[in-house]
C-alpha cells in the first residue's frame, strides 16, 4: 500500500473569543486541496482519528494527516461513513455503495448490493455487518452473503446504533426503526409521529454511557427515547428548538454538543447548570454548518466543518472575555459565593457574575459611588453570613452587604494597623488578614442589642508572637481549622492553639518566600515558593515538585484543589495538575487557549460545584477538571519497522536476515491535547538495558549483530515515565546461514563423514597397495621362476645350438633377443604399469624366441591401433604371461599349430585368445600366474579381467589403463 504523508501547519490561532466560547484549534487536512469536503469523523481503538472526505480517507496522529491510498493510480473515493470491527479493521463506506477495508497497511475494496451513499456502518458483534444507505435502505452481511431488510417504511436511512439489549436502531426519513434478530429471523418495529416521535426524520442516534438513547431530529432538536416504554421526551430547556436539523451529537461529561446544519454548535447541559449555549457566527464562532462531532478518549471534542477540522477541550476550559461593554481583563481578585456567583475586581470596579445567565442579566456592578472608584481591590472573601470582604491596597478593608449594597470601611482607627490587605480568609467568627505588615486577626461578634448587627475587633501580632512585621501573601484555613500563612522571608507559618509556629523545611533558603497555600484530600499542606516550585508538607516532612518532577513553570501565581483532589497550579503557561496519589502532572495550556495566562497572585477561587475560576489579563477563566472515562496518559504505539530506511514492514514482521541489520523503528505517543509536549524513552534489550530519552519519533540501530532483541518504548506528555504505558516489539536477526546451528552441525557432521570416508578410502588404498605389493612380489617370484625355468632354458639352449650349427649370425641375434627378454623382465618388474607399447615389445621378443623353436607352427598376431600403444598402459608382463601361458598349456606342432591373437575391442580393452590344442600330458601348474594378473588389474583399475573358455578357444579380456 502506497502512502503519501501530507504535512500541514497546525493553526494554533484561537477563534475570536466571545463570552464563554471554548477555544478551538483549527487543523487543515490538505493545504493544497481547498475543494476537499469533510463527511465523517471517527476514532479507532488505538486512538488514531480518521476523517472521511470526498477526496479520500485520512488518518491523523497529532502531527500529520496521512492519506490512505486505495491503489497505485491514486483513485479518489468519497468516504461517507467509518467504523471499526472486532478484528480492528477500519471499514469505510463510500458514496457509491462500496466498502473499503483497511488493516495492517493494506486496503481492499469490496462491492455491496447497494449503489447509494453508505451513511452508517455497524458491526453487531455477532458476525454480521450492517450498512445504512441513503436511498436503498439497510443491508446486512452474514456468512451466506448479503441480505436486504425488506418492508422498510423508508429507504433513506441516516444512522445505525446498537443498544446493549442487542436491538439495532435505525434513523430514517419516516421515523425510528428498531430491528431485532430472533431465531435468525428479523423483527422490527417503527416509531413515528403517531407513536409519539416528536419529528419523523431521525438524523442521528447516540447511546450514552448508561444506555440512554438520544435522537437528533430534523426540526425538533434532540429527544430522549426510553426503549423499554417506547416513550419520547424532549428536555425542558430545548423544547423551543429553533436551530435547524441536527447532523450529529457527542456526549461530554454533563452535556451534549450538537452539530446543526446551519447554526453551528449547540451546547446542551442536561446535568449540572443545565445551560444551553450557542456557538455560531452571532457568538463569534465562524462556522455555521457542522458536519460531524466526536469526543476522543482524552475528552477533546473534534468538529468537522465542510473544509476544516476543529479541536476543542470542550467543557474543560471556558474563557469569558466580557459582557457587553465590560471587559473581563486585568482581574486582580476573585472569589465565589454560596449561590455560585463569581465576584471579581478589575480596573473597571467590583462585579458579581452569574455565568448561568446571558447578556446584561449575568453581570452586576458594585461600589459605584465616587468614593469607591479609585479603590485598588486586591483580595475578596465571602464569610459565612454572606458578606463580601474586600481588601485593598492603601485603603484598608471593606465589608459589602450584597443584599442591600451597604458598605462598611475599616481603617487604622478601627484597629487595622496596615491598610494593605493582600489576602482574606476565615471560618466561623474569625477572619484572618494577610497584610504587608504582618498578620491581623478580626474577631466577629453579633450585637446582642441589634439583630443582624455585628461588631468587629482587630488584633495585630508583634514580632515576638507572630511571623513578624513582614509581608504576608496568603492565608489558608485547613480542614482542622488551623490557619496557615505564606510570608515573604519567614517561610510557612502555622497558627494553632493560640500560637504561631514557623515550619522549617530542609531547604530553608528555597522555601522562605511562600505565595499560595492549599490542602489536599489527605490533609497534606501544599504551598508554592519563589522560583522553587511547589512543596507538600505533612508529618513526614517536605517533598518538592519542580521542573524535574514535571512542572512546566516555577513562577506560580496560585494554588487550589479541584473536584478530583488534584493540586491545581496556576502559572504563566497555563495550569499544571498534580495527582496527589501518583504525583503525575497533567498540563492545561496552549491547547485550551490559556498559554499566556498572566494571572494575578492568588486570583484563584473554587465554586461550590468544583469549578476553578482564575482571574487573568485575558479574561475570566473557568476550569472544570473531570476524569470519568477519560485517558490521562499518552498512548504509545509502534507504527512501522524499516530496514535500511526502506519502506516499512508491518509490525508483525519480526524476523530479519543477517544483511537486514540496520533496523529503524517508528513510534508515536498519541496525545492530541498537546502533541508537541510528548517525549519518549526507549531501549533495545539484547543490545543495552539503559533507557535513552528523546523527542524523536523514529530511532535507528545500525549494524546489529545476529540475535534476539526486544525494543521497548515509553511515552509521556510531561517527561515523567513512572506510570507510562510500555509498547514493545520483539524481533530476531538471523545469523548468516553459514553460522546457523543447523549449518554448523551439518558441516561438522559432513567433515566427520568426509574424514571417515577419507580414512576408509585411505585404508582401502593402503590395503590395495599392500595387495599390489603382494601381487608384485608373487609376480616377481613367478617371473624369477620363469627366468630359471629349466624347460624354458633347455629349449632355448637347444634352439640356440641348432641355430649356431645352421647360421651363426642368426644365433647372435637370438642371443640378443634372449638377453633383451631377461633385461626387460628385470627392468619392468618393479613398476606398477608400463605403456602398452613397452609391453608389446616384450611380447614380440618372447614370440620371436618361441617362434625360433616352433617355427611356423606358432603364430602370434597383434591387431592393436598404433595410437593405443602410446595412450594406454597395462601391468608389466601381463600380456607376455598370457602368451607364455598359451604356449605352456597347448601342443605346438605341424599337426596342431597354435595361433595367438591380441586385438583391440570397442570398449577400451584387449582380448588375448588362442585356439585350444591340449597337450596329451598337461604340465603342472599353480594357477598363480592367471590369478596374479586378475588381482593386479582389479587393484589398479577396479575392473575385472574376463576369462572365457569355449570348445575351440581360450579368451582373456583385460582392461586398459589410461
Amino acid at each position: 500500500m502506497k502512502f503519501k504523508l501530507l504535512l500541514f501547519s497546525l493553526l494554533f490561532t484561537a477563534l475570536q473569543l466571545y463570552s464563554e466560547i471554548p477555544y478551538f484549534r483549527s487543523l487543515v487536512i490538505d493545504k493544497e486541496n481547498s475543494s476537499l469536503r469533510n463527511n465523517v469523523l471517527f476514532q479507532d481503538q488505538q486512538g488514531f482519528v480518521w476523517v472521511g472526505t470526498d477526496h479520500g480517507l485520512y488518518r491523523y496522529d497529532g502531527f500529520l494527516f496521512e492519506k490512505i491510498y486505495v491503489d497505485s493510480v491514486n483513485r479518489e473515493v468519497n468516504v461517507t461513513s467509518i467504523t471499526e470491527n472486532k478484528q480492528h479493521q477500519i471499514i469505510a463506506g463510500l458514496n457509491d455503495g462500496k466498502l473499503l477495508t483497511y488493516y495492517g497497511d493494506s486496503i481492499r475494496m469490496s462491492v455491496t448490493p447497494a449503489h447509494s451513499p453508505i451513511r452508517s456502518i455497524l458491526d453487531d458483534g455477532k458476525g454480521s455487518l450492517w450498512i445504512a444507505t441513503y436511498g436503498e435502505g439497510i443491508f446486512y452481511k452474514r456468512t451466506d452473503g448479503w441480505h436486504r431488510v425488506a418492508g422498510m417504511p423508508d429507504p433513506f436511512v441516516y444512522s445505525l446504533a446498537l443498544h446493549s439489549s442487542g436491538v439495532i436502531l435505525a434513523g430514517t426519513d419516516l421515523g425510528l426503526m428498531l430491528i431485532e434478530t430472533i431465531n435468525q429471523q428479523l423483527h422490527y418495529k417503527v416509531y413515528d409521529a403517531k407513536k409519539g416521535l416528536p419529528d419523523n426524520m431521525v438524523r442521528n442516534i447516540t447511546i450514552d454511557a448508561v444506555g440512554e438513547i438520544w435522537l437528533g431530529l430534523q426540526e425538533k432538536g434532540i429527544c430522549r427515547f426510553d426503549i423499554k416504554t417506547g416513550r419520547f421526551e424532549i428536555p425542558v430547556n430545548i423544547q423551543n428548538w429553533s436551530y435547524g436539523p441536527v447532523n450529529s451529537m457527542t456526549l461530554l461529561q454533563n452535556e451534549f454538543w450538537i452539530a446543526t446544519e446551519t447554526n453551528g454548535i449547540i451546547d446542551f447541559e442536561f446535568r449540572g447548570d443545565k445551560r444551553t449555549r450557542v456557538f455560531n457566527k452571532n457568538a463569534g464562532f465562524n462556522y455555521g454548518k457542522i458536519i460531524d462531532l466526536i469526543r476522543d478518549r482524552e475528552g477533546n471534542v473534534w468538529v468537522a466543518t465542510e473544509n476544516r477540522i476543529l479541536m476543542s477541550q470542550g467543557e474543560k476550559v471556558e474563557i469569558n472575555t466580557g459582557e457587553g461593554d465590560i471587559k473581563f481583563d486585568s482581574i486582580k481578585a476573585i472569589t465565589c459565593d454560596k449561590n455560585g456567583d463569581i465576584w471579581f475586581s478589575n480596573h473597571n470596579g467590583l462585579f458579581r457574575y452569574n455565568y448561568k445567565k446571558t447578556g446584561k442579566e449575568s453581570l452586576e456592578k458594585f461600589l459605584e459611588k465616587p468614593e469607591f472608584r479609585e479603590l485598588h481591590i486586591v483580595s475578596l472573601f465571602e464569610d459565612e453570613e454572606g458578606f463580601i470582604w474586600i481588601g485593598t491596597f492603601d485603603n484598608g478593608l471593606f465589608r459589602l452587604n450584597p443584599f442591600n449594597g451597604s458598605v462598611i470601611r475599616f481603617s487604622e482607627k478601627d484597629g487595622l494597623d496596615n491598610a494593605n490587605v493582600i489576602a482574606i480568609n476565615g471560618r466561623g467568627s474569625t477572619l484572618w488578614l494577610a497584610t504587608l505588615g504582618g498578620v491581623v486577626r478580626c474577631d466577629v461578634s453579633l450585637n446582642p442589642v441589634k439583630n443582624n448587627d455585628f461588631s468587629y475587633s482587630f488584633h495585630s501580632f508583634p514580632a515576638s508572637e507572630g511571623p513578624g512585621n513582614i509581608f504576608v501573601y496568603c492565608v489558608f484555613i485547613d480542614s482542622k481549622n488551623r490557619a496557615w500563612f505564606g510570608t515573604d522571608g519567614g517561610g510557612l507559618s502555622l497558627y494553632e492553639n493560640g500560637k504561631f509556629t514557623t515550619i522549617k523545611s530542609s531547604e530553608p533558603e528555597k522555601s522562605k518566600v511562600v505565595y499560595s497555600i492549599t490542602e489536599d484530600l489527605y490533609g497534606n499542606i501544599w504551598f508554592n515558593t519563589l522560583n522553587h516550585g511547589v512543596y507538600r508538607y505533612n508529618a513526614n516532612g517536605f517533598r518538592n515538585f519542580g521542573s524535574q518532577q514535571g512542572l512546566r513553570e516555577l513562577n506560580i501565581s496560585g494554588l487550589t484543589t479541584d473536584i478530583e483532589g488534584n493540586i491545581v497550579v496556576v502559572h504563566q503557561r497555563g495550569i499544571d495538575l498534580i495527582n496527589t496519589t501518583t504525583f503525575e502532572v497533567d498540563y492545561i495550556g496552549r491547547e485550551s487557549g490559556i498559554e499566556l495566562l498572566d494571572a494575578e497572585l492568588n486570583a484563584v477561587a473554587k465554586d461550590r460545584k468544583g469549578s476553578i475560576w482564575i482571574g487573568s489579563e485575558k479574561g475570566l477563566i473557568r476550569f472544570f477538571h473531570y476524569n470519568r472515562n477519560l485517558v490521562h496518559k499518552s498512548e504509545t504505539i509502534i507504527r512501522k519497522i524499516y530496514t535500511f530506511m526502506k519502506p516499512g514492514s508491518n509490525v508483525k514482521d519480526s524476523v530479519f536476515d543477517y544483511n537486514q541489520n540496520q533496523i529503524s523503528i517508528e513510534f508515536i505517543g498519541l496525545w492530541y491535547s498537546n502533541p508537541d509536549e510528548v517525549s519518549y524513552r526507549y531501549r533495545l534489550l539484547g543490545l543495552s538495558t539503559e533507557w535513552i530519552n528523546t523527542k524523536d519519533r523514529i530511532v535507528t540501530f545500525p549494524n546489529l549483530p545476529p540475535g534476539n532483541y526486544t525494543f521497548e518504548v515509553l511515552s509521556s506528555k510531561n517527561g515523567q515515565f513512572h506510570h507510562a504505558k510500555l509498547a514493545s516489539f520483539p524481533f530476531v536477526i538471523h545469523k548468516p546461514f553459514w553460522k546457523e546451528t543447523w549449518v554448523l552441525t551439518g558441516t561438522f557432521i559432513l567433515v566427520i563423514m568426509l574424514l571417515f570416508f577419507y580414512l576408509r578410502d585411505r585404508e582401502i588404498r593402503f590395503r590395495r597397495m599392500e595387495g599390489l605389493k603382494k601381487e608384485k612380489i608373487e609376480y616377481q617370484y613367478e617371473t624369477l621362476k620363469s627366468q630359471v625355468n629349466p624347460h624354458f632354458l633347455f629349449n632355448s639352449f637347444n634352439t640356440l645350438i641348432s641355430i649356431i650349427e645352421d647360421d651363426q649370425e642368426k644365433a647372435v641375434l637370438y642371443v640378443e633377443k634372449l638377453s633383451d627378454y631377461f633385461r626387460n623382465m628385470v627392468q619392468f618388474r618393479d613398476q606398477d604399469t608400463i605403456s602398452l607399447d613397452q609391453e608389446l615389445e616384450m611380447v614380440s621378443t618372447y614370440s620371436y624366441l618361441q617362434q625360433k623353436r616352433f617355427g611356423t607352427n606358432l603364430e602370434v598376431e597383434i591387431l592393436i591401433p598404433e595410437k593405443w600403444k602410446r595412450q594406454y598402459k597395462v601391468p608389466p608382463l601381463s600380456l607376455q604371461l598370457l602368451i607364455e601361458n598359451a604356449v605352456k598349456h597347448n601342443s605346438v606342432s605341424h599337426e596342431t599349430p597354435l595361433k595367438i591373437v591380441l586385438e583391440a575391442t570397442d570398449h577400451l580393452s584387449l582380448i588375448v585368445r588362442n585356439n585350444l590344442n591340449p597337450k596329451a600330458t598337461a604340465e603342472p601348474s599353480t594357477g598363480i600366474g592367471i590369478e596374479n594378473i586378475v588381482n593386479r588389474f582389479r587393484i589398479l583399475t577396479n575392473s575385472e579381467v574376463v576369462i572365457k573358455r569355449t570348445s575351440k578357444e581360450f579368451i582373456v579380456e583385460v582392461p586398459l589403463i589410461s
